[in-house]
């Protein structure tokens, strides 16, 4: 079930959204200017220059192993479900994921939350709704900018042919190229999309999972947010 209601983003703007987040977050001290660094810090974007609040929780909803974060706008909270916070890489994919919430759709959500429906979009094995591949592509833009890892491949992808090399070319980047907080899978992914891998490379990680995108009434936040406790 779609009906939704946020505007559509493309491909092309999705990764434009992402890179100029990160770029103002490089910029935002105008006295005491970030230089670019890998990995992306997500957290540190989240935190300091968006003002978000990152809670981890392991009980109400977050007791699915299945349903990884969720956003609050109102009350400036990203939700983490506790189970991934030793995995760097799905860690920080999932707070990317929720901050492309925040860039791609927590505008359009403010203004349209009094005449909501109550019906809260989430992602659910077997049924994505576009805001969540939206914020899955964001997240992968973020976390892996396109330029740095075209140049982190410089032409080894030439020799991958089976998922095996792929997975070998994955680990080499994230370990030698500054990537440590992004999964193998994920990167797989990010080098498919960017065109880095031969087409017959399959996608990885096929088992989706729930990721809560922004609620659509003030309301039932609330009585969501009272599961989070």
């Amino acid at each position: 079930m779609e009906n939704n209601p946020y505007p559509e983003r493309s491909d092309a703007v999705i990764e434009g959204l992402a890179n100029g987040l990160y770029s103002e977050y490089l910029t935002y001290n105008q006295c005491n200017p970030i230089p670019l660094k890998l990995p992306v810090p997500v957290e540190e974007i989240a935190e300091q220059f968006l003002g978000y609040e990152i809670d981890f929780s392991e009980t109400g909803i977050f007791s699915d192993p299945d349903i990884l974060g969720g956003i609050d706008f109102e009350r400036n909270k990203i939700y983490v479900n506790a189970s991934v916070g030793d995995h760097d890489g799905r860690y920080s994919f999932t707070v990317a994921h929720e901050l492309g919430h925040h860039v791609l759709h927590r505008e359009h959500y403010l203004r349209r939350q009094s005449t909501d429906d109550g019906e809260i979009l989430c992602r659910v094995a077997g049924q994505k709704p576009r805001i969540e591949i939206e914020a899955d592509r964001f997240a992968a833009a973020l976390l892996i900018p396109a330029d740095n890892a075209s140049q982190a491949v410089a032409g080894k992808a030439r020799k991958i042919t089976t998922i095996g090399q792929a997975r070998a070319l994955a680990n080499d980047l994230i370990t030698k190229s500054g990537f440590t907080n992004v999964s193998n899978s994920a990167m797989i992914n990010r080098l498919k999309d960017l065109g880095l891998l031969a087409p017959g490379i399959p996608y990885q990680g096929a088992k989706a999972r729930k990721t809560y995108g922004p609620p659509s009434t003030l309301a039932f936040l609330k009585r969501l947010i009272s599961k989070y406790r």
